[in-house]
């Protein structure tokens, strides 16, 4: 017979006793122990295919003294880990990200990070029209997926405010309304679009800083510190319950930037050592070796070429978003006793929000019109303008044809096109060069001298932040 023994069994005459044990079961014919032992339950086994041996890992004999008398006793273990129904396990989300431009192109950068019934939208950018493109004057991204999903979007973020990440947002709110995420400065050239296109009032504009996290249903975005050509540029990190997605947006490892503090690259090795799901990393330059030169050596260049030009008057063409190089060209003009002035409506634009914000310093006596550039003599002006992409209608471009209302460039000139071609303007670039020349301006270009260091990581920044 079978049963549980759960108490010690004390016997008058003798002096042993049997352990207790809540897994054990003893089998006896003495009257005396079955008087004292339960009859066994077997309704709590699982009925199953096993039979009840199954449920036995061993069956063993042992002596031990009951009532004075040695009696054999038959002890036997039940298994602990009998047959159990798996737990269900939980679909873990998903995320989608759907490239919407700037993918295997330059320009036009949209994404939409897709988790649940949540979608944001990184960047809203534009590019430029090539050779091929008559009568086009800018390129914007298709927004039908978003339209189809307006439901579901919960913000649009802004990891920097050049044109190709910014230059599309109008277009996009004329069919979404969205709330908006950026940098200080970033939402400043925002607030000047909208205010253009009319739009300003009904859009949410929201300001953030780097090592700033916000949510925008079922994820989370943190802005991350980076070095480009503009100032506060971030990356982004995308926390969601399917794992975490870091996009570096346009960014360089610069140790030695014109402005602000170098990349976070701290907070980038924290987020590894969490673990990533996936990192979107900027490829402008992932097929040049090396590192990004610093933006400090422009300033060693600036200084030979302003002693070169001499007695000439200096133009300069530059991006007009690249506010750490107009902050440079105007440091040097002040060394060397020149007035600066500006020429293109975006140069203008630029200029005027990034002194508003305190991120250019430019003093009121140094900063003159464009209009009183006749009265001083050329070597005490520079002129700064756009058109260093040879894009048809910029300043500089109607200088080089001689179409420009206000500044007319010849043998007086020493021109300087601080900015390399982006890849498809070449031939633009090259036939503002060829008309400046014909006028017989002296211009320096390209790789004459370092007038220009890139914005984007070079393959051995591109390793760092992947390691």
């Amino acid at each position: 017979m079978e049963s549980n023994i759960n108490n010690q069994i004390d016997s008058s005459k003798g002096d042993m006793q049997v352990p207790s044990s809540n897994d054990q079961k003893i089998l006896t014919n003495d009257k005396n122990v079955n008087n004292q032992l339960k009859k066994p339950n077997y309704s709590r086994y699982r009925k199953n295919n096993f039979n009840n041996n199954q449920n036995v890992d061993s069956i063993q004999s042992k002596n031990v003294r009951i009532n004075g008398n040695n009696k054999s006793v038959k002890t036997q273990t039940k298994r602990t880990n009998s047959y159990r129904k798996p737990k269900e396990l939980k679909p873990v989300p998903s995320m989608k990200i759907v490239f919407l431009g700037g993918l295997n192109q330059i320009g036009k950068n949209i994404t939409a990070f897709e988790c649940g019934d949540d979608i944001i939208i990184l960047d809203c950018g534009m590019a430029f029209p090539d050779g091929e493109m008559l009568g086009v004057d800018l390129v914007i991204p298709d927004f039908s997926y978003l339209e189809a999903n307006k439901e579901k979007i919960r913000g649009l973020v802004i990891t920097h405010g050049h044109e190709d990440h910014i230059g599309s947002i109008p277009y996009l709110l004329r069919k979404i309304n969205v709330p908006i995420y950026g940098t200080a400065l970033t939402i400043g050239l925002i607030s000047s679009k909208l205010k253009e296109h009319r739009l300003l009032g009904g859009t949410k504009l929201n300001e953030v800083r780097a090592g700033q996290t916000i949510s925008l249903g079922c994820m989370k975005v943190e802005f991350i510190h980076v070095n480009h050509s503009i100032p506060d540029a971030v990356a982004v990190a995308i926390n969601s319950p399917a794992g975490t997605v870091v996009h570096t947006g346009d960014f360089k490892i610069d140790c030695t930037p014109s402005r602000g503090e170098m990349i976070d690259l701290a907070r980038f090795s924290e987020l590894g050592k969490k673990g990533v799901l996936a990192l979107l990393a900027d490829s402008t330059n992932a097929d040049r070796s090396g590192y990004t030169m610093t933006e400090k050596k422009i300033n060693e260049s600036f200084e030979h070429l302003f002693q070169k030009a001499d007695k000439k008057r200096i133009i300069i063409a530059t991006f007009a978003s690249n506010v750490g190089r107009i902050q440079q060209i105007i440091n040097c003009a002040i060394k060397y006793g020149r007035k600066v002035a500006f020429s293109g409506r975006s140069m203008i634009n630029y200029v005027t929000i990034a002194k508003q914000l305190n991120y250019l310093e430019a003093p009121d006596e140094v900063i003159i019109d464009i209009d009183l550039l006749g009265k001083y003599p050329n070597e005490q002006v520079v002129l700064v303008t756009t058109g260093s992409q040879g894009e048809p209608m910029s300043a500089l471009y109607r200088m080089a044809f001689s179409e420009h209302k206000k500044v007319e460039v010849g043998p007086e000139d020493f021109i300087i096109i601080s900015a390399n071609p982006i890849p498809g303007n070449e031939k633009m670039v090259g036939t503002v060069v060829n008309e400046l020349m014909k006028l017989g301006c002296e211009v320096i270009y390209e790789s004459m001298y370092e007038i220009h260091v890139s914005g984007h990581a070079c393959q051995e920044e591109l390793k760092i932040i992947q390691g």
